[in-house]
């Protein structure tokens, strides 16, 4: 099974199960573990506080077959800041996407969880402030 975690009001991905993310839940009640082949949760971390995001992806994993493989994604803090502090983003730009976002992390400290949960980082990719890791569940 292919899985698309998205916010609501996302545009969903043809041939992938969609499941809603909100504040600091996804809602996985239909999923099993070990059921999903791919998970696409390319810009849901923002919706997790700092304290729930390594408990986020340790319920991505544990939906993930073996040999599967998922993308996550956010805000990185670190770019975010830069961003702000060279002027690249306006105070009131800023004001908004802070005010739209739990908490931001940076792709070292996401990359750090996903390998702690004995996951395999194939890649990842940085645009802007936004960043995304993709890991794929090894055999055991």
């Amino acid at each position: 099974m292919r899985v698309q975690v998205a916010q609501m009001g996302v545009e969903t991905i043809q041939g992938y199960k969609h499941v809603v993310v909100s504040d600091n839940y996804v809602n996985f009640m239909d999923i099993s573990d070990n059921e999903c082949t791919e998970i696409l949760a390319n810009d849901i971390l923002d919706c997790f506080s700092v304290e729930k995001v390594a408990e986020c992806l340790k319920l991505l994993t544990s939906k993930l077959r073996l040999g599967g493989s998922m993308v996550v994604g956010g805000k990185d803090i670190r770019l975010f800041s830069k961003a702000v502090i060279s002027g690249q983003i306006k105070e009131q730009e800023a004001s908004r996407l802070v005010d739209s976002t739990n908490s931001m992390t940076s792709v070292g400290t996401v990359v750090e969880f996903i390998k702690a949960l004995g996951l395999n980082v194939s890649s990842t990719h940085i645009a802007g402030m936004h960043f995304e890791v993709k890991a794929t569940r090894g055999q055991k």
